[in-house]
């Protein structure tokens, strides 16, 4: 297991330059050290410029502007970068250029963020494994499928970094790498210049090691930053609003194993001690077939948009991917519509939750990183609240008896992404109390 004690969250380091007593270069220099140093075992990142990043520290040292400044990120290589190649992880795209930056490059930059590299992705987003190796076990996956920007901000080659979800490639990851990955409501900001996988899943999120970093950047990147300004981002909540969770062991989905189990009660336990009012409820009825709703509705829209951006060359991608493909090109149209008319129905139930819980807590994961590197894991744990589309998170607050991490996720019974991180900010203070 890497350590990483001595790594400055996001926060600190903007802060630190904010006061003079660092800069953006000595910043840099460090996150490049921290490369060199371990991402020749991890493999987070696929392509690092380091004459360029040294170039824009010294830039952004003699020119100060921007509520980022000190901030070093790492991008998903299935987003748009107009200074580094985008290869979506796939071979079909080597070397490929694009002329712009994603929308949400191009506002991390305005704000003063420097990007460091692109970090590795499964091919299309989807399930064949990256390169990339579990920072708490090298013998693990770090989950897919953005495996390097967990792995990057697990390992501490930077402070926060950038991924995609379709289905789990954000919170499954973070789980098993033990970080916050953040998976903000559907639709909180722009995906232009983001591969477009399925169209009413794909959403930007965010890995941190601290719930103020995740408030730190999502402020910058939202389409509504006042709501992010007038939520105080970073801050707890007042004790009262943020105590009421909702546990929901999600057996139906799938059995996790007995490291998922324990991870659940362990942290509901913690938080029942610190004060919450935490309660178990049972699956609603029409959640159960949650999983089932999001696979046909991502296969439909993956295998509409693979044949539009491929053509014929949707046949050299890898089987997996086919398998996705063909799935969604055989699926009746009243099958999707009818998935979505469900999601939509059990959207409603959770609204209805929302009355009596601030916050659902159920696995991330069926456990701990599975061993080897051949399979990225299951994200169906992750399938039903992206299809529904609240906020949901890993909150990396439990590890079994041998540092292994094992993940329990947050979820957001509304689509209020400020005061969701701030309820995070509180789960976070209640389970280190007394560490």
């Amino acid at each position: 297991m890497l350590a990483t004690k001595d790594v400055l969250t996001g926060t600190s380091a903007v802060a630190s330059v904010a006061a003079r007593q660092s800069s953006v270069s000595n910043l840099t220099a460090r996150s490049l050290d921290r490369v060199r140093e371990c991402d020749e075992t991890v493999r987070a990142f696929r392509v690092i410029d380091q004459e360029a990043v040294t170039g824009r520290a010294k830039e952004l040292d003699e020119n100060p502007s921007g509520p980022l400044r000190g901030l070093v990120v790492g991008v998903k290589d299935v987003i748009d970068t107009a200074d580094l190649p985008t290869e979506y992880g796939s071979p079909l795209f080597r070397d490929h250029q694009p002329a712009a930056d994603a929308d949400v490059v191009a506002t991390l930059r305005r704000a003063g963020a420097l990007v460091l590299g692109k970090t590795e992705s499964t091919e299309f987003a989807m399930y064949s494994p990256t390169r990339t190796r579990n920072p708490a076990d090298l013998g693990r996956t770090p989950g897919g499928s953005s495996s390097g920007s967990a792995a990057a901000v697990a390992a501490g080659m930077v402070p926060v970094a950038l991924g995609t979800q379709t289905a789990g490639s954000v919170v499954r990851p973070a789980a098993y790498c033990g970080v916050y990955g953040f998976k903000p409501s559907k639709g909180w900001t722009s995906t232009k210049g983001v591969w477009r996988l399925a169209e009413h899943l794909d959403t930007v999120g965010v890995f941190s090691r601290s719930a103020a970093d995740l408030a730190l950047i999502c402020q910058v990147l939202s389409s509504q930053p006042e709501a992010w300004s007038a939520a105080e981002p970073g801050q707890a909540v007042p004790a009262r609003a943020a105590h009421r969770a909702a546990v929901l062991p999600a057996d139906e989905w799938a059995a996790g194993d007995p490291d998922a189990r324990d991870a659940l009660r362990g942290i509901a336990d913690r938080l029942d001690a610190a004060g919450w009012e935490v309660r178990e409820i049972a699956m609603p009825l029409s959640w159960r077939q949650l999983p089932e709703y999001h696979e046909i509705v991502m296969a439909v829209e993956v295998a509409r948009n693979m044949h539009t951006e491929l053509g014929p060359r949707v046949a050299m991608i890898s089987d997996s991917a086919k398998a996705v493909v063909e799935r969604g090109d055989c699926c009746p149209a009243q099958e999707y519509l009818s998935a979505l008319a469900a999601a939509d129905a059990a959207a409603g139930k959770l609204r209805r939750i929302a009355s009596a819980f601030d916050v659902i807590l159920a696995p991330s994961a069926l456990g701990a990183a599975p061993e080897g590197l051949g399979f990225t894991g299951d994200p169906v744990m992750c399938r039903p609240w992206t299809l529904l589309g609240p906020p949901a998170a890993n909150v990396p607050a439990w590890r079994r008896p041998d540092g292994l991490p094992v993940g329990v996720q947050a979820i957001g019974t509304v689509r209020d992404d400020p005061r969701f991180v701030q309820i995070l900010a509180s789960m976070e203070v209640a389970l280190t109390e007394g560490d």
